[in-house]
């Protein structure tokens, strides 16, 4: 039998959990060991042989994309052995690219990376550029590209470099029909030439028609690897399994399934002991440790201080006994000009802006203090707020709902009412987005907008799975649609559209009205006459509520 390509034998990947941003600075220097890690990927072993297609599924938070970078060696494993006999080429979406360089120039960047020459990449550019079929916009910076023509851009890329070992993590399904048989006829061409495919995505029905064996991950670990037929049917049945539990029963195993995967430092040290090493020994080697992180450490400081004098101080020796000898009152009187300042600061340097804002990226934190320091809430992209005051130009004092916090200015598009933005395009001029069973009764599912959770209920068959959302929301999906409504207070507040089609003429002409967009063009909001339209390109997403009124958020008195 021929010897693997690639194989693992007891692969983990585990991360480190930190409350708070200082604590990860902490436990570099080794003055506080957060106690907590989060094992995505647990004990992997599989063998995957020349010219074999694997495809990989599993639900959110499974591992699936933890295991493509680790596949691609984007990501060292943690621990456990990998012996890969080739070269790995990652394909999602952007992976790789550069979004301040123009298509073009990312083809040669990324060619150069995979080791071709000048000569090679100038003859294979032009096939490049017709595989990917993205017209004019090969000129263009990649931040300007919606995310269906980056994927195309970076899978033509990766088919044409010839590497061993293909790694293509959900990057088709962004992609038309047309261009993902195109991809499917590569496929073929690559099994030909002997070469071995890993395809991971959420679409059970794609991963069966392309895949020689299916991995069934979940929650980190192998659950089935085998022929395709008999692990696809073991996963549907999975699947029908979990969205016949009961809302409690299912937040019930996702809760037990991740607290097996997040480990404390005292578990760990349980673990040693089960393997027989005393309790002595663990404090030793523990200890050990930490005082060989701190010595590696102070050398590192240490150097860094002694570079820094040498730079920039003439006379480094003297200067530090010059200083050594700053009186008391001179630092007292240093000390009190710092309180003075700051007291000034808090006294003058305020504008009041009082004016409706929307959030400008696609998360945000709000501080409850102006010094932006303890967590209050996060934000969404094109939340509203209202901006009451600008403080040091930098940051803002914002009013959501009833609570009030603060926020870095740069993260706010403040709107005045003149400025607010409607479109003119209608719902069924959107219809080309929508997937095809959401679009062939769009006009009937979204009467039920604004209407009584009970009536939705009654009136609508095929609900698939009922669940508790963010706050007080209740989530109502309807699966064979790719849509849930949102209820909140018992009304149907906004209808959430999953699997999208990012037809690239519809989006641009959606960019061109819109009120906002984030970096990249991966959220925009639409406001038309009737609808207000959040738009995820990257999740292909879309959230559509009935628009009542302009930006809310008048102070009270």
């Amino acid at each position: 039998m021929d010897s693997p390509v690639v194989k693992f034998s007891n692969v983990s990947k585990t991360y480190s959990l930190y409350k708070k941003r200082s604590d990860k600075f902490l436990e570099i220097l080794s003055f506080r060991k957060n106690g907590k890690t989060f094992s995505a990927l647990s004990n992997l072993s599989f063998e995957v042989f020349k010219g074999e297609t694997i495809g990989i599924i599993g639900v959110n938070g499974s591992g699936k994309s933890t295991l493509s970078n680790v596949l691609a060696q984007v990501t060292p494993q943690s621990s456990g052995d990998i012996y890969i006999n080739g070269e790995t080429s990652l394909v999602a979406i952007s992976a790789g690219l550069n979004n301040q360089l123009s298509g073009l120039e990312n083809i040669e960047l990324k060619c150069l990376m995979h080791g071709l020459n000048k000569r090679k990449i100038k003859e294979i550019t032009p096939s490049i550029i017709d595989f990917a079929d993205i017209g004019d916009f090969i000129n263009q910076p990649i931040k300007s590209y919606s995310s269906g023509m980056k994927s195309r851009l970076g899978f033509a890329i990766s088919a044409h470099i010839q590497p061993d070992i293909l790694v293509v993590d959900e990057a088709l399904s962004v992609g038309d029909s047309t261009f993902y048989q195109k991809c499917l006829d590569k496929f073929d061409e690559f099994k030909e030439q002997g070469k071995t495919i890993f395809f991971i995505s959420h679409s059970l029905s794609q991963v069966k028609a392309i895949s020689d064996r299916i991995m069934w991950l979940n929650f980190g670990r192998v659950e089935e690897f085998d022929e395709t037929k008999l692990v696809a049917r073991k996963y549907t049945d999975f699947i029908k399994w979990f969205n016949n539990l009961t809302k409690d029963e299912q937040r019930k195993y996702r809760k037990k399934q991740l607290k097996s995967q997040t480990k404390t430092h005292a578990a760990m040290n349980g673990e040693y002991l089960s393997k027989g090493l005393s309790r002595s020994s663990i404090k030793k080697k523990n200890k050990k440790k930490k005082l060989s992180v701190k010595i590696q450490m102070s050398f590192l400081i240490l150097l860094f201080t002694i570079s820094v004098l040498l730079m920039f101080i003439e006379h480094p020796i003297n200067t530090i006994k010059n200083n050594f000898n700053i009186s008391e009152t001179e630092v007292e009187n240093h000390n009190n000009t710092l309180t003075s300042g700051a007291d000034s600061f808090d006294q003058t340097d305020s504008i009041t802006i009082n004016e409706a804002g929307l959030i400008s990226a696609k998360s945000r934190v709000v501080y409850k203090d102006r010094e932006l320091t303890e967590e209050i809430s996060e934000l969404a992209f094109a939340d509203e707020v209202f901006v009451l005051e600008e403080f040091g130009n930098s940051v803002y004092k914002i009013k959501v709902a009833n609570t009030y916090g603060y926020i870095p200015s740069a993260q706010v598009q403040l709107l005045k009412e003149a400025e607010f933005k409607i479109s003119e395009l209608t719902i069924d001029e959107l219809v080309p987005l929508f997937p095809e069973s959401f679009s062939d009764s769009y006009s009937f599912l979204l009467l039920f907008l604004n209407e009584d959770y009970q009536k939705i209920k009654e009136s609508l068959q095929g609900l698939s799975n009922e669940y508790e959302g963010n706050a007080e929301e209740t989530i109502l999906e309807y699966g064979a649609n790719d849509m849930s409504f949102i209820i909140e207070d018992g009304i149907s507040q906004a209808v959430f559209i999953r699997e999208l089609n990012l037809v690239s003429t519809v989006l641009d002409t959606i960019v061109e009205q819109s009120t906002l967009i984030s970096g990249n063009r991966e959220n925009i909001f639409l406001v038309t006459e009737k609808y207000k339209v959040y738009l995820d390109t990257v999740d292909r997403t879309m959230l559509l509520k009935v628009r009542t009124n302009e930006i809310s958020g008048t102070p009270e008195a």
